[in-house]
């Protein structure tokens, strides 16, 4: 019976795992505000949510040590039930931190959808001053954006952690996506501008 409850905890632990590694990659760094201080539980005082599931395994190999040395079944399982504890509180932590961040993603999605549904009414309206202060507004955006990529860059020849450069990697990744989806917008809008211009030319 303990042998089998072992089992399915090592299949949620490498779940739960996924998960951190997962939430440490997107730039979470408060897993001790988080973890440590609100639970005693954890001996790790890490800023990393997979600090916390490594003491978890650790936690576990020693259950599976002590399983073979052992037919003390009460003993296991109050072992088993102080690990599930710790389990469930990181759990819980990492999925409240998920959905945090789910939670503020929204603002910038809306803020995008909204700026697109103004780009839209000014490229149809064909308003040759309000395209060319869009156009303006969009080159701005497109500095910006260079000017953190080459931030995230610095720091990335920086950094010497596995983790930094996984994380720094992927937010650099997606900062050269909405770089490319900028200048798109740029190049429309002066492609219109153009439009509009040649034909006052005519």
């Amino acid at each position: 019976m303990v042998q089998l409850e072992l089992q399915t905890l090592s299949q949620k632990l490498l779940h739960l795992k996924q998960q951190a590694e997962h939430r440490d990659l997107q730039g979470e760094r408060s897993a001790y505000a988080k973890t440590a201080v609100l639970d005693e539980r954890f001996s790790c005082r890490s800023d990393l949510f997979s600090d916390y599931v490594t003491e978890l395994e650790q936690d576990l190999n020693r259950i599976h040590l002590l399983s073979e040395k052992t037919q003390d079944l009460e003993l296991l399982q109050l072992y088993c039930d102080r690990f599930v504890g710790k389990f469930a509180m990181l759990q819980s932590k990492i999925s409240k931190a998920n959905r945090q961040a789910k939670q503020q993603a929204i603002p910038q999605q809306k803020r995008i959808q909204n700026w697109q549904k103004r780009l839209d009414k000014v490229m149809s309206s064909g308003n040759r001053s309000e395209l060319h202060e869009k156009l303006s507004q969009q080159k701005q955006f497109e500095q910006q954006l260079e000017q953190k990529i080459a931030e995230k860059n610095q720091v990335l020849n920086r950094s010497n952690l596995k983790t930094d450069t996984a994380r720094l990697s992927a937010e650099i990744l997606s900062l050269k996506s909405r770089l490319g989806e900028c200048q798109k917008t740029t190049w429309k809008l002066e492609q219109k501008i153009n439009q509009i211009e040649s034909r006052f030319k005519e």
